[in-house]
């Protein structure tokens, strides 16, 4: 600091005397002064050495007590980022082990939203907080499985409904142990949730197909949206899956939507985030469904467009081997096009992005291309 006050004093003596100095001398003694006035402030400043934790912002938790367990627990609870500048009501997202699968499906929400349009739900997680962790008390369908389903079903549910808006729209999801457990709902409450998720069932996931028979024995349909997965590397895990979805597809339930998935290279642990985001996908991302057309239906629209705005911006499109596929300036692997209806198609790599086939009046072929915000392009022949 005494350095830097001579040299201000000295700078102020030359201005005032009018001593002559060079241009250069002036502009590097000024620099020096803007250095040391900078770097001075902030050498001034004690760093925060303090120790605080960290907090995730949108999650409301809070404490509740349990009649039918006879125990407590913590509701993590995470709103939609427009819950608050809205009227709209949404869907519930339930889930077992809140006190870290809340973590781990904010991320697969986070991450699908950037190539999907995705139906936000409220995510609701159940766990213990600083409590003991009694998940194999409460997951486990033979022991206390369905005291905890009786509470989420008549305490947190009502709690949930009467705090937030909320559609009637529910679901669940559970991983390993709480696998087991959404496996026991799905065939013993199949009624309560519109979408059940079963993450790599506990005990190689043998309890898919002895429940699933046991429904069936006095069933002959089943209501409800499934997924199901697990990671590759849990072999007895992927061959009982595999036997449960061949039996469930043998029963051809009218009111059945499932999806079963085995996520590559990955085992009990590492399949967790992967399977859970297929799940969510499943759930939650809005995928066109193609349907098969025949080329004689879009043969009019085949050729190269362009855009009167910016003529250098072309977009060909041209069939091989009975598939559409799509070219544009920007790409030179060209993109298949899918048909979700006769005259509108979308990309699988890109589905927040659509194309839809068009005539104008006089017959001659347009197509209007629509991107991730919405926004409108029109592509002439």
């Amino acid at each position: 600091m005494m350095f830097f006050n001579l040299l201000i004093a000295f700078l102020i003596k030359v201005k005032k005397h009018h001593f002559f100095i060079s241009m250069n001398l002036q502009k590097l003694l000024s620099n020096c002064v803007i250095y040391l006035l900078t770097h001075s402030l902030a050498f001034a400043q004690s760093p925060d050495t303090s120790i605080t934790p960290f907090c995730i912002s949108y999650i409301e938790t809070r404490m509740i007590h349990s009649a039918a367990v006879a125990d407590d627990f913590k509701l993590y609870v995470r709103l939609p980022d427009n819950y608050s500048s809205s009227t709209n009501k949404y869907p519930v997202l339930y889930m077992t082990d809140g006190d870290w699968n809340m973590t781990v499906a904010m991320n697969c929400f986070s991450m699908l939203r950037q190539d999907y349009f995705i139906t936000e739900p409220i995510i609701v997680g159940i766990g213990y907080g600083k409590g003991q962790n009694k998940r194999t008390r409460d997951l486990n369908p033979y022991t206390g499985g369905p005291k905890f389903l009786e509470f989420i079903e008549k305490e947190v549910m009502p709690w949930i409904s009467g705090r937030y808006r909320t559609t009637n729209e529910k679901a669940i999801y559970g991983y390993s142990l709480g696998g087991m457990f959404t496996t026991y709902v799905l065939f013993n409450r199949p009624e309560l949730f519109n979408m059940v998720f079963i993450g790599a069932p506990g005990n190689y996931a043998k309890t898919l197909l002895s429940e699933s028979e046991k429904y069936f024995t006095t069933h002959n349909d089943l209501n409800a949206k499934v997924y199901a997965g697990v990671g590759e590397y849990e072999r007895d895990a992927v061959k009982n899956l595999s036997l449960f979805q061949q039996y469930i597809e043998s029963k051809e339930c009218k009111n059945l939507i499932i999806e079963t998935g085995v996520v590559p290279k990955a085992n009990h642990g590492s399949g967790l985030a992967q399977v859970m985001q297929e799940a969510i996908a499943f759930g939650y991302c809005k995928k066109p469904k193609a349907i098969d057309l025949s080329p004689t239906a879009y043969k009019p629209y085949l050729g190269v467009y362009t855009t009167p705005t910016d003529s250098t911006l072309k977009m060909e499109i041209f069939e091989k081997d009975r598939k559409l596929y799509l070219k544009t300036t920007f790409n030179e692997t060209p993109f298949e096009l899918f048909a979700s209806s006769k005259k509108d198609y979308f990309i699988e790599e890109m589905q927040k992005t659509f194309f839809s086939f068009e005539k104008d009046e006089q017959g001659k072929p347009y197509i209007i291309f629509i991107n991730a915000e919405n926004k409108q392009l029109k592509f002439f022949k």
